[in-house]
């Protein structure tokens, strides 16, 4: 359930605002996983730079449009430095070069992948998380989506 730049379709699900804000949130983790493992499985290609997309700045524009659900009951997606919505609500997150990453990558290669796995983990209950909240809000048993 894949669109054409390679994001979870996930529309099918939404129902109301929340459930809204939690497709956002699945989105988000499967770009981030992605982006993730390209960092484990190109590491060795002579271009190779690791990145990552800025979960606070994510988190901040998730957390905006939940107070102004709050405040009016109506949903504003805004966009940010690295996270912008299209016609439909489209989420397109942008990702950044991880200078910190890449420089354990020079100096500790071993410490590199671990710091990756440690991400995947934390990204994996972070997208658990979400399904689960939208699978107990639709009061169905769907599995996680990745």
């Amino acid at each position: 359930m894949t669109n054409n730049i390679g994001q979870m379709d996930l529309s099918s699900l939404i129902r109301d605002n929340i459930d809204d804000v939690l497709v956002k949130i699945i989105q988000f983790t499967h770009t981030r996983h992605s982006i993730i493992l390209d960092n484990i499985r190109n590491c060795r290609a002579a271009d190779f730079v690791p990145r990552h997309i800025d979960a606070e700045d994510f988190a901040k524009v998730i957390s905006i449009a939940l107070s102004e659900h709050q405040r009016s009951k109506k949903l504003s997606l805004c966009d940010s430095r690295t996270v912008s919505f299209s016609a439909g609500g489209q989420l397109s997150i942008e990702p950044q070069v991880d200078r910190a990453a890449q420089k354990l990558f020079e100096e500790d290669f071993d410490g590199y992948i671990c710091l990756q796995k440690q991400r995947l983990s934390e990204n994996m209950i972070n997208n658990k998380t979400a399904c689960a909240l939208l699978c107990h809000k639709s009061g169905s048993a769907r599995t996680a989506v990745r």
